[in-house]
């Protein structure tokens, strides 16, 4: 059995689920006897790990365009947005890229999302944590939501899902190829008991947010848009009257009925469709929660690993007790093996002295001439490692980039054998066991435009990377970067090497490059 805490900005309901229907759940007011009525069923029911999914007016979508980086910058870029936009909510955001700009700098466009008032859902997170409850996650429902669209067939295009949860609201959310870019809910006058005029009611709010998106620019001014519609079967007739196709949208409307069969959900109440997107939450396994910190969960993970230990020990002890059965029948085997062994030892004994004692001393020449053949074998295999080997296969790497002009002035080359236990080079021993290996520091000059500094590290690191793709290639160290900039600033390569700033201004384009190479026959 799975539980789910769903909040929708008021109450908070708990839904009880096995597999695909619905056990049963129950509502709980925000007021103090409300509070305390939660804390008491949490302290009498069993502490099962429970999910969070949220449905509030306060949450806030927007799309943002950063500059195209590498990860740990984009985070420190995406940090800053939410800083400045939801500094009072931090622990409550949710961001990822969703796309990247077709012309221009081909930025990256990254979504960022918040519970804008997260006091909201604090008293019941309190009590939670106070009743030792599980929790694995805090999850919103726009974002949920997207795992609708492959079954009303709405993955393509431009998406404007509207949906009920409750009476009083209406949620439109809106994907482009799947992606989620906006999401706001809107309030409707909408008595519990008559729902049937829906259609009159959300028809203008919908409009609103269409006029809000174009506004925006988040959708075209000519561009299509498709409007998929949820509801119930009493609410069918009032939005087919007030929803219809145009030459700027298109319009589907699915019975929530429709949707729980293709889902294979049962007993979900049919007046609005929290039911459905309540199942695809609880079913989700592994997917990371949307809003929260760590620590909110670290009872969850920490009885995750309970049970992961628990199982660890049962296989350990099941193995145990079948290595003892295997061992203790492997000791009887082996106690008449060691008969018939000694029986045999005496036997060849016997045979030994009777016609191979005389050859003893021709058997121990052998042994030594067999020593001296293969020495002279290794000391030929290592000699392949030679100046000539390494400079036809740097060539031959170095060729490939057709990008870059590439001048070598100087090679230091030697043999060497590398400890594979610490990494520490000595001199190549051609006599020894341990395979003798190219080291070389090449030094050489590239090309570069005045002033750009970027551009002269870049095509350095491509140069490195291409090394370091040859089977051949073990390790590439830079030694010096063909760069010299201005005074008390540096900068990190992609290969660790930390370059600063010069006084004077000078591009020299000089590198130089640290190759450790495997021998041939070591390929």
């Amino acid at each position: 059995m799975k539980r789910l805490f769903y909040f929708t900005g008021y109450r908070l309901s708990v839904m009880h689920w096995k597999g695909k229907q619905l056990l049963g759940s129950s509502s709980f007011e925000p007021t103090e006897a409300g509070l305390e009525k939660f804390r008491a069923y949490l302290s009498s029911t069993e502490k099962i790990a429970s999910k969070f999914l949220v449905d509030v007016i306060e949450e806030d979508f927007r799309s943002e365009k950063i500059p195209h980086v590498g990860a740990r910058d984009r985070r420190a870029v995406i940090n800053r947005l939410l800083d400045r936009f939801y500094r009072s909510s931090k622990q409550y955001c949710y961001s990822t890229v969703i796309g990247r700009e077709k012309s221009g700098r081909k930025d990256d466009i990254v979504l960022l999302g918040a519970m804008t008032n997260p006091h909201l859902i604090q008293p019941w997170l309190t009590i939670i944590d106070e009743c030792e409850v599980p929790l694995s996650g805090i999850w919103t429902l726009p974002l949920i939501s997207k795992k609708l669209l492959k079954t009303i067939r709405a993955s393509s295009g431009v998406v404007l899902l509207v949906s009920q949860q409750v009476n009083s609201n209406v949620r439109q959310t809106l994907f482009r190829d799947g992606k989620l870019i906006s999401s706001r809910q809107s309030i409707i006058n909408q008595g519990i008991n008559d729902i049937s005029g829906i259609g009159e009611l959300a028809a203008p709010e919908v409009q609103r947010t269409i006029e809000f998106l174009r506004a925006q620019g988040l959708i075209g001014l000519d561009e299509l848009i498709n409007l998929h519609i949820l509801g119930s079967d009493e609410q069918l007739a009032s939005l087919q009257q007030y929803f219809r196709a145009g030459e700027q949208q298109s319009v589907s409307i699915h019975p929530i009925a429709e949707i729980h069969k293709k889902l294979g959900l049962k007993d979900v109440g049919e007046k609005f469709s929290d039911g459905i997107f309540a199942w695809y939450c609880v079913a989700q396994d592994i997917t990371s929660s949307h809003y929260g910190e760590t620590h909110e969960f670290n009872r969850y993970h920490n009885r995750l690993a309970a049970a992961a230990l628990y199982v660890a020990s049962l296989a350990v002890l099941i193995s145990g007790a079948l290595l003892t059965q295997s061992n203790v029948s492997d000791a009887l085997e082996y106690e008449r093996s060691i008969t018939l062994l000694k029986q045999q030892e005496n036997s060849y004994k016997e045979l030994y002295s009777k016609k191979f004692e005389e050859f003893e001393e021709v058997f121990q020449n052998a042994g030594v001439m067999n020593s001296a053949v293969e020495l002279a074998e290794q000391i030929k295999r290592n000699s392949a490692t030679s100046p000539l080997d390494f400079l036809i296969a740097l060539s031959e790497i170095v060729s490939n980039d057709m990008s870059t002009n590439i001048y070598i002035d100087k090679i230091e080359w030697s043999a060497i054998n590398v400890d594979e236990r610490d990494g520490s080079v000595s001199k190549a021993n051609f006599s020894g066991k341990q395979s003798v290996k190219h080291g070389a520091i090449v030094t050489g000059r590239i090309d570069i435009p005045e002033n750009n500094y970027r551009d002269s590290v870049d095509q350095i690191q491509r140069i490195i990377d291409l090394l370091q793709a040859s089977s051949r290639i073990e390790k590439v160290e830079a030694l010096k970067m063909p760069v010299d900039l201005r005074s008390e600033s540096k900068f990190s390569t992609e290969s660790g090497v930390e370059i600063r700033r010069r006084t004077s201004l000078e591009t020299t384009g000089v590198f130089s490059l640290r190759i450790t190479m495997k021998a041939p026959d070591h390929v």
